[in-house]
C-alpha cells in the first residue's frame, strides 16, 4: 500500500482524526465536559495514533478498519444529535463538514484495506 492513493488516504483519515479528536479533547477539558465525550475522543484519538503505528511499522493489522468502523460509527450518533439540538447554523455546518470528511477517509480507507487484503483475481497464462 505505501506510495499509493490508498496509502495516502488512510494516512489522511489518521492524521485528521488525530486532528479533529484531538482539538476535542481539548475542548471537553477546557468546558468541564462529561467522561462520556472525553472517552470517544480519547479513544478515536488513539485508534489515531495506533493506525499512524500501524502506517510506519506495518504491524497493528488491526488498527485501520478498526478507526475506519469507529469513525463511521460514532459520526452515525452525532450527525443526528447536532441536528436535533438547537445549535447555531454554523456550529451544525461545522460538524456536518467534518462528519463527510471523517466518513469519506474512512470509507475510502476501508475500501483501501479491503483491496489489499483481497486483491482483484488476475489469471496467469503460460505462453507454451
Amino acid at each position: 500500500m505505501a506510495g499509493t492513493v490508498a496509502a495516502v488516504v488512510v494516512w489522511a483519515l489518521a492524521l485528521w482524526t488525530v486532528l479533529v479528536w484531538g482539538t476535542r479533547i481539548s475542548n471537553i477539558l477546557s468546558d468541564d465536559g462529561g467522561a462520556g465525550a472525553l472517552a470517544v475522543a480519547g479513544a478515536l484519538t488513539a485508534l489515531g495514533a495506533a493506525t499512524i503505528a500501524s502506517l510506519l511499522t506495518r504491524r497493528l493489522s488491526w488498527a485501520v478498519p478498526a478507526l475506519a468502523v469507529a469513525t463511521v460509527v460514532v459520526w452515525a450518533v452525532r450527525v443526528p444529535l447536532v441536528l436535533a439540538h438547537d445549535h447555531e447554523a454554523a456550529f451544525v455546518v461545522v460538524h456536518l463538514v467534518l462528519a463527510a470528511v471523517s466518513v469519506g477517509l474512512a470509507v475510502g480507507s476501508l475500501h483501501s484495506v479491503h483491496k489489499d487484503v483481497h486483491p482483484p483475481n488476475v489469471s496467469v497464462h503460460r505462453v507454451r
